[in-house]
């Protein structure tokens, strides 16, 4: 008996139709030596092609959420992808923080909080007690509290 051949799956439809910006971008085509510049080499002619580009944010996006390090993409080189990549993650965790926060101030348990956003209960608890700290709001609060999830076993 022999082994049946290998499957070749296509993407999923949410996938495929997330990858459509390739097919609008106007780079489609072009040499790829112009988006990979060498050292010395100036990315000018990358930057001209994304300047014209209808699907220049969506490269962007991807390039940084995907964390790609090496060549133009969206516009940018791959260390101007790092610092853009660093201003994302410090506004999306202070979106985090401050649901956590509207969360403990609404009496959610630090468990919850933490299976919620997949953190541990000394992430949620620390970040409870920065967020109290500085908005200088029932500081006692999480203290009073913490003693019991410690006696609870918890």
């Amino acid at each position: 008996m022999t082994a049946a051949g290998p499957r070749h799956r296509s993407l999923a439809a949410p996938a495929r139709f997330a990858a459509r910006w390739r097919e609008r971008a106007a780079c489609r085509g072009a040499r790829i030596e112009v988006f990979f510049p060498g050292r010395g080499e100036t990315a000018g002619t990358a930057r001209q092609v994304c300047a014209r580009c209808p699907v220049c944010p969506q490269c962007l996006e991807f390039a940084v959420s995907n964390r790609i390090v090496y060549g133009i993409w969206g516009g940018l080189t791959g260390p101007e992808r790092r610092a853009l990549q660093s201003d994302w993650l410090r506004a999306a965790r202070r979106d985090r923080d401050e649901a956590i926060l509207a969360a403990d101030a609404a009496g959610v348990t630090v468990e919850t909080i933490g299976r919620s956003f997949g953190l541990s209960r000394m992430t949620v608890t620390r970040i409870v007690r920065e967020g109290n700290r500085g908005a200088r709001a029932e500081p006692d609060r999480l203290a009073s509290r913490t003693p019991l999830l410690r006696e609870s076993g918890r």
